[in-house]
């Protein structure tokens, strides 16, 4: 089946260094916008006192599970997609694009339920306490809409893995926007505290899949077309999909879940309001790794095109482009954050009875500059191995670096019993977690040449 080309295609079955800079640029503006949704809901929360502030931290684990996994799905997606298109394979292009949906709905009628009955004895057993009433306000809204996190997440993989990343970037802008007008209305205007700010992220993921599903189903100007009967299940194409998008939702599942235990370690030495200033470092830091993620996406799609045409000098010269870009942008941003610490510290202190913790949440982003650039190799390590087809491995190395922190994280707690012993142990674990990942990446990539290559010439 032929398919007009488009743009998007073009660029991402052409030059691999040019697609990863066409493609990073749009990918960073729309993590910019996902980002900027977790500050502005911080910023208009700090308000409310420090047992909001703290709610934000306590649900964002499994928040971030429920993301996860829509981003994990919407990888497997765009890497499926895109080496499809790379082979000329544009009917099962498509197919894909339907079975991910089909995916979506089935994952979320069977999370849901979980999430909803679960949700108050997990928050209890991290150590919510006192903050319960405040973090189950927070979360309800958001696990009832499940789907729509799932499908926001999906619809961004789609769009991507056919080269429309500033379609998927302008997706990701308007629900950043939304979120940005509806948070202090919610919040302030409608009374609605805390909740308000819940209410106000589920819109802006809801406004994001309406307007990327208008593309496809009413303008009809996308590289991929929609229709019914690719709506039937079809378990070959969904395992294509699941070969790289389950590993991908474990890899970010496992870190959330590990976070669950960071978080009572955390507490158990501080307090919630430590929790409070983590929770929002943790939100800078993201912001500063977007660069890494944004090459990493541009990977995803530019690589996995070029993996189904077999063309691994293209994506030995696109992953060695991606490395140096990224650490030396983190390298600049971190120095940025130390220099501002200060000033960002004040921001998110400004509540009366968090400002006793200004000093602290400094301190904090010091120690957490210097693993900043190393981490790096994390994102754009594990985007290779997905293009690669070889997700599992990524799966592995996420799972060996936060066992390994969980590890550190109960000795320093216990044995130490400060704050400061939290954050070293953390810095250590992520420079040594982005190492292990960027040398699984080029050691899988340097294999899998090899072998192809070999295959290539005994069948010429």
């Amino acid at each position: 089946m032929e398919a007009a080309s488009t743009k998007g295609v073009d660029i991402m079955l052409g030059d691999p260094k040019k697609a990863i800079v066409a493609f990073s640029i749009p990918i960073a503006v729309a993590l910019l916008a996902q980002q900027s949704n977790n500050l502005v809901d911080s910023f208009w929360v700090v308000s409310l006192g420090g047992d909001a502030m703290a709610a934000l931290g306590l649900v964002f684990p499994v928040l971030a599970v429920i993301i996860g996994i829509g981003n994990g799905l919407g990888i497997g997606v765009s890497a499926a997609i895109a080496r499809k298109i790379g082979m000329g394979r544009i009917d099962d292009a498509n197919g894909i694009f339907a079975q991910s949906l089909v995916l979506c709905i089935i994952v979320a009628l069977i999370m849901t339920p979980i999430l909803i009955l679960t949700a108050e004895p997990l928050l209890v057993a991290i150590g919510a306490g006192p903050t319960i009433g405040a973090s189950m306000e927070y979360a309800i809204p958001l696990y009832i809409s499940a789907v729509l996190i799932l499908l926001s997440g999906v619809m961004s993989g789609i769009l991507r893995g056919e080269g429309a990343v500033r379609r998927s970037m302008y997706i990701q802008v308007l629900g950043a926007l939304t979120n940005l007008v509806l948070d202090p209305i919610f919040i302030y205007t409608l009374d609605m505290g805390v909740a308000g700010a819940a209410w106000a992220s589920v819109a802006a993921f809801g406004i994001s899949i309406i307007v990327g599903m208008y593309w496809y189903l009413v303008k009809k100007d996308m590289f991929l077309k929609f229709k019914k009967q690719y709506l039937r299940m079809n378990k070959r194409l969904q395992k294509e999909i699941l070969a790289v998008g389950l590993p991908q939702s474990a890899e970010f599942s496992v870190m959330n879940i590990f976070n669950v235990s960071f978080n009572f370690c955390i507490i158990m030495v501080g307090s919630t309001d430590a929790m409070a200033i983590y929770t929002v470092a943790w939100r800078i830091v993201y912001i500063l790794l977007i660069p890494a993620q944004a090459m990493g996406g541009a990977i995803v799609s530019s690589c996995s095109a070029e993996f189904g045409m077999k063309r691994y000098d293209m994506i030995s010269k696109a992953y060695g482009f991606s490395v140096k870009m990224s650490i030396l942008m983190l390298t600049g941003l971190s120095l940025i954050m130390v220099l501002l610490a200060g000033p960002i510290a004040s921001v998110f202190t400004q509540s009366p009875d968090m400002q006793y913790i200004h000093e602290d949440m400094v301190t904090l982003l010091y120690i957490f500059a210097l693993f900043v650039p190393i981490m790096s190799l994390v994102f754009v390590g594990s985007s290779l191995l997905q293009a690669l087809n070889r997700s599992k491995i990524a799966l592995i190395s996420s799972f060996i670096r936060n066992l390994v922190l969980a590890v550190l994280f109960v000795l320093a707690a216990y044995y130490v019993g400060t704050l400061t012993s939290l954050w070293w142990a953390m810095t250590a674990t992520e420079i040594f977690g982005g190492l292990l990942m960027g040398y699984w990446a080029y050691i899988i990539l340097r294999d899998v040449a090899k072998r192809d290559g070999k295959q290539l010439k005994s069948d010429a």
